[in-house]
């Protein structure tokens, strides 16, 4: 059960409280409530309050977040994007093998595939990094 509390401010206070609660179409009791939660969950002094500070801090923890995603972009996903392409090439290259092995039945022709692979890998790689590199350099 809510109990009605007074509380006494002065002529000039009171006007501008009227005003600023009628502009966001609030009862002044909601907006003296909504403005003391506001401070109170914050744990901030509502006479020393600067949203200027909160805005300059929460800049600093964004540049810090964009600083970490750029690493991670850089380090992380760009090794796990090789991988990835490593093991899909690799993919490519042991469903051709396995096609070439089964229509041709000469052993010579898998130390033949050993050495298309060693090259044919260096070049995809090759390419896919210069892809990259180059869809990187025109972000």
């Amino acid at each position: 059960m809510n109990h009605s509390k007074k509380v006494n401010i002065s002529s000039q206070v009171h006007h501008l409280l009227t005003e600023e609660a009628g502009r966001l179409n609030l009862s002044r009791k909601d907006y003296i409530e909504a403005a003391v939660q506001f401070f109170s969950e914050r744990q901030s002094n509502p006479t020393t309050y600067q949203p200027e500070e909160t805005k300059k801090m929460l800049q600093e923890v964004i540049d810090r977040l964009f600083s970490y995603l750029v690493h991670q972009e850089k380090h992380l996903l760009k090794k796990l994007l090789e991988e990835a392409t490593k093991a899909r090439i690799l993919g490519e290259v042991s469903a051709n093998h396995l096609l070439t092995l089964r229509a041709q039945d000469d052993p010579s022709t898998f130390e033949q595939l050993q050495q298309q692979d060693q090259q044919y890998l260096a070049q995809r790689l090759r390419k896919m990094t210069n892809q990259r590199d180059h869809g990187h350099e025109q972000k």
